[in-house]
């Protein structure tokens, strides 16, 4: 074997679907869709999908999201998380009840 065989590198293959930007509310929906399959080891990427309902949604987007999704639940503790979660309600109240009339 060469030297400069083992050091090839594989070239990078980008992925067909358009990049998905996560807004507040396309997060929530999934948040609820997951909560309603019975949480986030049990949500299938497919059946999110299906109750997300949104026009444009890739499975590789939800696929994406789910993981970061139990990894970022996995590394917080659940009191934390829901702290974090309440003060994102609480934040969204707040912004609704004061923001200037038009």
């Amino acid at each position: 074997m060469n030297n400069s065989d083992r050091t090839r590198v594989r070239n990078y293959k980008k992925s067909s679907a358009p990049r998905l930007r996560w807004t507040p509310e396309l997060h929530d929906r999934f948040v609820e869709a997951v909560h309603n399959l019975g949480g986030k080891t049990k949500a299938t990427p497919k059946r999110i999908m299906q109750m997300m309902a949104v026009k444009g949604l890739n499975i590789s987007h939800i696929k994406s999201h789910l993981q970061m999704y139990r990894s970022m639940k996995k590394s917080m503790d659940s009191d934390e998380f829901l702290a974090i979660q309440n003060y994102k309600q609480k934040e969204s109240e707040y912004i609704t009840l004061f923001s200037p009339l038009r």
